[in-house]
Parts: C-alpha cells; structure tokens; sequence
C-alpha cells in the first residue's frame, strides 16, 4: 500500500507535471540577506527597506482594520479614489496590487505572450526580467549608458506591440532619467507599446530632477506609472502597490487581478499612510542625508561608486570592505546576484547605521 509520500523521483521529467517551458530560463530573484542572528548589533542594510519605520498612521489604521479580519477585503475602491485624489486622477486611472511587482506581473500576464518582446535596461530590476520571461516574450536588454537608462536606445529598439520597462530611479544602479528626456522618449515609443515607468523610489529624488511620469500621462497612450508603499511609507511587510494609467490601458490589469489580492490590513495601511506627510518628509530628509555622507566618504577615501537618487548607494568591491561590514554585523546586498558582480548595493541606514558604515570605511581605506 502507497504511503501517499512524495518520491525523489517524482516531477519534471519522471512522469510528474512539467511547468512551461519558459520557466527554464528563470533565474529566482534572491532577496536581501538580513545579518547573522548571532550579531547582537545587526543592521540589514541589504533590502530596500524603511530604517525609520513604517508610517504611524498607517499603523494605526491597521491596528483598528484588525478585528475584521474574518471578512474578506472590500473592494479596493476606497483607496483606489484616495490614490486618485493625492495624484490628481480618476479613480479610473488607477489599479491596486499586492506591491508594485505585483503590477509588474499584471502587465506582463496581460500585454505579452510568445512572439511579443519586452524592452528592458540591461542590467534590470529583476522583476521586470522574471515576469517578461514567464509571460513567453522576448526580452531585448538594451545597456545603460554611463549607469542611467539609455532612452534613446530604447525607444528604438522598441517595435509595435511591445512592453518597454523604466525603472526610475533605476535599480540596482540608483541612477535617475532626466524629465526631458523621459518625454522625449514618450514621444518617440511606438504608439502601441506599454511603457511601465517604475517610480518606486520617486520620493527620494533630488527635487531638481524629482517629475513624476504621472503629470506625462497624455504623452503616450500606453503609459503606465507604477509605486509602491514599501519604501518610504514603510509598509514592505503589507506588500501594497498601484498603477496609474490610461483608464483603457489598466481595465484589463483590473478585470484578471486576483480578487482581493490587496490585503484588508494593507488596504486601511495604505490609505491613512498617504495622508502622512510628516513621516514622509522625515524618511526622504534622513535618507537624504545619509545618502550624502556615504557618497562623501566613498569619494574621500577614493571608493568608486555611482551618484544615487534612491535610498541605497552601489559602491564597487575593494579590499574586503563588504566583509569587514559583515564581521560588524552589517548586511549589504552583493551586484552578483543584481547583474552588477563586482559591486555592493548598500542600503541608506539609520543615522547610528551610517555612522557605523563610515567608520569601517575610513579604518580600511583612510
């Protein structure tokens, strides 16, 4: 008698179900390392994330969402008119996901299929490369120039029909478009193509060059602007995203998504945390700051690395410093697995973090 146990044998190619074919050619994305438990003084400075903390309020609406939890989600109209009005939009125009790549995953699931392309930065954000090789597209990377998207490049490599991805400020790199050029590239993008534009880090930008593709939404039919409340509302662990679009370009985005697929507590999160301009602009000033030293320090102690407008510095490999952070209990993310091998993405810490950071440095190298 069979113990209903699954065997070694069993799966893709013993007789079990095999996945599609595309699948073969995908890389997992690897998340951040947090430091070794052990470290009494750990600081996970290789994620992304929020070291200041999640929006209060945002807490607080999720705290009194809480004894409903028996209830599946409403419909996510509420925050989707709140979104609507803190950008100057239609309801309409707007889409909610679980987190950004949620809506990255959407739009690859609706506008490609075997035989489409997808436009991406080569290296890219990870997730555009996932969901445009799980939809069956082809992916046509097109390497930045001097670490920035290649714009032009790109709008010519682009063909009717295709999905062409942004990421800006760009990640793994940091590095941020200029506005006129992002509005000349609208102009020059087939007309039939999707431009996912991905602000996810937008807050952190210099206010110089800090434009939203949501005010260019009349440039480019297929224009869609991702964000996301993980970074600087502070709510990574909710995972809670939106869309803004041409209201044609996101009904089918909306019509397939998953019912419910933005969670109760996030929904009341993510409302209330919009309204949270004090921790906003406290989470954007820090971090401004703490980008400014560390590109200060790298530039002093003769430490190469790329002019940010994100909250995460990359900084290239030298002398063990990636280590040296390590044995202090300090985690940082390795390029390797980000498309940039040689490198280190260092994530914009605490005041205390940063200080921490520096130190280490200025002992190696000063």
């Amino acid at each position: 008698m069979s113990s209903g146990r699954a065997r070694p044998e069993d799966g893709p190619g013993a007789g079990g179900p095999r996945p599609v074919p595309q699948l073969e050619g995908i890389a997992r994305y690897v998340m951040g390392k947090p430091p070794r438990a052990d470290e009494p003084r750990g600081a996970k400075l290789s994620s992304n994330e929020n070291p200041f903390g999640p929006s209060p309020l945002g807490i607080a609406a999720a705290v009194a969402a809480l004894p409903g939890v028996n209830r599946y989600p409403d419909d996510p109209g509420a925050l989707r008119a709140r979104i609507a009005a803190h950008h100057g939009v239609e309801p309409a125009n707007v889409v909610t996901g679980a987190g950004s790549d949620e809506i990255i995953h959407l739009v690859c699931a609706v506008y490609l299929e075997p035989g489409r392309r997808m436009v991406i930065a080569d290296p890219p954000y990870g997730i555009h490369r996932i969901a445009g090789q799980l939809s069956g597209a082809e992916l046509v990377r097109v390497p930045l120039a001097d670490w920035v998207h290649d714009l032009a490049g790109m709008a010519a490599a682009a063909r009717p029909g295709d999905v062409v991805a942004v990421t800006n400020p760009h990640n793994p790199t940091g590095t941020a478009v200029r506005p006129d050029d992002l509005r000349a590239f609208l102009g020059a993008v087939p007309r039939d193509c999707v431009v996912l534009v991905d602000e996810a880090y937008h807050q952190y930008m210099d206010d110089e060059v800090r434009e939203s593709a949501v005010g260019m939404l009349d440039l480019h039919p297929g224009l869609v602007v991702s964000r996301t409340f993980s970074k600087v509302y502070g709510l990574a662990g909710l995972r809670a995203g939106y869309a803004i679009g041409g209201a044609a370009t996101l009904e089918p985005l909306d019509r397939v998504r998953t019912p419910a697929n933005v969670n109760a507590i996030a929904l009341a999160a993510a409302a209330a945390a919009l309204d949270d301009d004090d921790h906003v602009a406290r989470t954007v000033a820090l971090t401004r700051e703490g980008r400014r030293r560390l590109a200060d320090a790298c530039t002093r102690l003769g430490l190469e690395h790329v002019p940010s407008q994100t909250n995460f510095v990359l900084v290239r490999d030298r002398d063990g410093w990636p280590e040296a952070l390590g044995r202090d209990g300090i985690a940082v993310r390795p390029g390797s697995n980000l498309g940039v091998p040689g490198w280190h993405r260092v994530t914009i810490g605490t005041p205390a973090e940063m200080d921490r950071v520096i130190a280490i440095l200025e002992l190696l190298f000063g």
